[in-house]
């Protein structure tokens, strides 16, 4: 009787075992479910990057530099690459400040000066608004960041005639969150 027992008891935890290993695999099948369905949609998203590449779509008409669109997904996109990789990027934004009769000439004259400091084509520049371009550095250091920054607000006195507002900020120094790093930023330049 007693090895009936012990037969039984050995029984049931083997049972048990197995809802246990059952309740896992579903866990598991779940988990690869949701896993494929993110890669799947950073691929979507890469294919939207990429197909628009070489064509009018991403330039801004005025000062042909990147439009806010493309500049979007292109940090985006960089954004989730220096997270994955363990990667720094910088971002600036630079506001044209005086609105008078050349303002058209000075967002163009600007476009143009921005476009002659970074380094092709690691980095970008876009027009993030009426008035304000941000400029994409990839991997770089947050003190050289600040330097390209620096020598943004500095070459602009003899580039463009007129006042900006320039601010900086670093990957993973200075904010991890990419809407809250543009929201920063903003309100620096306002």
């Amino acid at each position: 009787m007693d090895e009936r027992e012990e037969l039984l008891k050995k029984i049931r935890i083997l049972e048990e075992q197995i809802e246990y290993y059952k309740a896992r695999e579903a866990q598991m099948e779940q988990m690869l479910a949701e896993y494929n369905a993110l890669v799947k949609k950073q691929f979507e998203l890469y294919d939207d990057f990429v197909k628009d590449i070489g064509t009018s779509r991403i330039i801004d008409s005025l000062t042909r530099t990147y439009n806010m669109e493309h500049m979007s997904k292109l940090i985006s996109y960089y954004h989730q690459k220096a997270f994955e990789e363990n990667r720094s990027y910088a971002v600036i934004l630079v506001r044209l400040v005086d609105k008078n009769n050349d303002f058209e000439k000075h967002l163009i004259q600007l476009g143009k000066f921005l476009k002659s400091i970074v380094r092709v084509p690691m980095d970008s520049v876009g027009r993030f608004s009426d008035d304000t371009f941000i400029v994409l550095l990839t991997e770089i250091t947050k003190e050289n960041a600040l330097k390209v920054a620096e020598r943004i607000k500095n070459g602009c006195v003899s580039a463009v005639p007129c006042h900006v507002k320039v601010a900086c900020r670093v990957y993973p120094d200075d904010e991890q969150n990419l809407e809250n790093m543009i929201e920063s930023l903003r309100q620096e330049i306002a």
